[in-house]
């Protein structure tokens, strides 16, 4: 019988494909604007999000035939979201940073041509702050964008591999 490998030697391997993937996934947000068909791409990917953490977490789950624990799934789960994370992190950044640095602002500048055009809207409060933010440049620099993304994949993917890890429990029988 070979060793198995920890969940945490798993997370370290299975991580890195994972935040590819995430970053994946917000690569084809920050350029929905300039290839419209990249929404379908994105939204693809964002459905797949689950799917992939429980195929990791069963995957461990089957290596380990059929005895890890829910808890040890769950942690599973969690340190995926957060080497996934990390490496998501780091390719958003160079994104935003270097190769569309006008992303947050072109973005708030479409919300508020966006709402100018609605009569309903003039002279709402969000909007002429928005409007105000714009023109201070008072908008979140690229890095401040990313790791608040980062910390919402973090906690987000913690909250998803909770149900994640209860799929991939099921249906397996102990063996010996």
């Amino acid at each position: 019988m070979e060793p198995q490998n920890s969940i945490y030697q798993r997370a370290a391997q299975w991580g890195v494909p994972f935040g590819l993937y995430l970053a994946a996934t917000g690569v084809s947000g920050v350029f929905v604007d300039c290839v419209p068909l990249l929404s379908i791409v994105m939204l693809l990917l964002l459905v797949g999000v689950p799917v992939l953490t429980c195929y990791y977490q069963r995957r461990k789950f089957v290596e380990d035939q059929g005895f890890s624990e829910y808890a040890a799934l769950w942690m599973l789960g969690i340190m995926l979201f957060l080497l996934g994370g990390v490496v998501a992190s780091l390719v958003m950044y160079v994104v935003l940073e270097y190769v569309r640095p006008d992303f947050i602002y072109t973005q708030a500048q479409a919300v508020v041509d966006a709402y100018s055009q609605v009569p309903a809207m003039q002279g709402n409060e969000v909007i002429e702050a928005l409007r105000t933010a714009i023109d201070k440049h008072a908008l979140p620099s690229p890095i401040e964008m990313v790791l608040n993304t980062f910390w919402l994949i973090s906690f987000g993917g913690s909250m998803l591999s909770a149900l994640t890890a209860l799929v991939a429990q099921r249906g397996l029988k102990h063996k010996g």
